[in-house]
């Protein structure tokens, strides 16, 4: 199973996206409150005001990567999240399959 994660502005554009493999918090532990309201077969968006917590989880999750392939789209969605942070008019997105 997959996920696109996308880094959107109002109008659905913007340009970042990566594909996420086989790294899901909701198949780890309990801890991750926000994160494991990610729908692995529908769509979930983070704005802003969510992006503190979201870091402090995805920082968690670094544990679950198993090869470089996660750990690069690990990286890119850190940063895509940093950006959506500081930018009041992007949106982190997740699409499942």
């Amino acid at each position: 199973m997959s996920l696109v994660v996308k880094l959107e502005d109002d109008l659905g554009e913007h340009g970042d996206w990566v594909m996420l493999n086989g790294l899901f918090p909701v198949q780890t532990n309990g801890g991750f409150s926000l994160l494991t309201g990610i729908d692995p077969f529908g769509k979930t968006i983070f704005n802003h005001l969510q992006m503190e917590m979201f870091l402090r989880e995805w920082q968690d999750l670094e544990k679950e990567i198993r090869d470089d392939s996660q750990r690069e789209a690990w990286q890119k969605i850190r940063a895509m999240a940093e950006a959506c942070l500081n930018d009041r008019d992007l949106y982190l997105r997740f699409v499942g399959h």
